[in-house]
């Protein structure tokens, strides 16, 4: 049954305590974050995570089924929004909780490939990481508890709404590689310390790609449990390539 409440303040509660999911605490214990757009609405219903949608626009209202509607005026987007110039729809979504034991179900397949992030810090880094990783078909990505947020709103929007197709699990790096490692799982770093290229690594069929911080790498009690590290050849003299793009390289040449 179709619910569409009217809300034309700014001030109202409901409105007061969406605009309170912008704060990193309160969505941890809400356990809820916020959408934006129609892509992402979209992305969200596909996997019943879409909690409620806030809209000013009418013309949205018959699209959505068992879904409780917010009819709002384009000042209370405005003020939900963290762009300039927001699209008139925003949704409040449930966090995904992916656990250990949906890594232990993925490690019992045949062919696995992970990701595995060391406090990686840009926002803009982690969301293009994610696009990629379910782009060449990973199957899950884990991420240092000092990692950023997940559900920062630059995240959230730089992924696209893939931030709902892959499993991203946050934990204790060295307990869950030490789980990849029993697994059979082959661990590959990124540093340039004793490290292969990249072109001369044989493919495996069960590996995992660490990266890490955008300016310290991957720190020495996490590469001490890899298996091989690798680089890039570059040329020119460029010393360094930005995360998010060295391990989309090293992603698809390993895949």
């Amino acid at each position: 049954m179709k619910q569409i409440i009217k809300i034309s303040s700014i001030n109202n509660e409901t409105i007061k305590s969406f605009l309170n999911l912008r704060d990193k605490k309160i969505r941890n214990k809400e356990q809820k974050f916020l959408i934006e757009g129609y892509h992402l609405i979209e992305e969200a219903i596909k996997t019943n995570q879409l909690e409620c949608v806030i809209t000013s626009d009418e013309k949205m209202f018959n699209q959505f089924h068992n879904i409780l509607v917010y009819h709002v005026t384009e000042a209370i987007i405005k003020k939900l929004s963290s762009t300039k110039n927001p699209q008139p729809i925003i949704g409040v979504v449930k966090m995904l909780n992916h656990s250990i034991k949906n890594l232990k179900n993925i490690l019992e397949k045949e062919k696995v490939k992970i990701v595995i992030l060391d406090e990686i810090n840009d926002p803009g880094n982690l969301g293009t990481i994610i696009r990629t990783s379910a782009a060449l078909g990973y199957e899950a990505i884990i991420m240092s508890n000092d990692c950023v947020d997940l559900y920062n709103e630059k995240v959230v929007r730089s992924t696209q709404g893939v931030l709902f197709k892959i499993p991203i699990i946050r934990g204790d790096l060295i307990e869950i590689i030490q789980l990849l490692k029993k697994s059979n799982i082959i661990c590959y770093g990124t540093s340039l310390n004793k490290a292969y290229d990249l072109k001369d690594m044989n493919k495996s069929s069960r590996f995992a790609i660490c990266v890490g911080n955008e300016a310290r790498g991957v720190r020495a009690d996490i590469l001490s449990l890899m298996d091989y590290n690798i680089k890039i050849s570059m040329q020119n003299d460029v010393e360094s390539l930005n995360v998010a793009i060295a391990l989309g390289i090293i992603m698809y040449e390993l895949k």
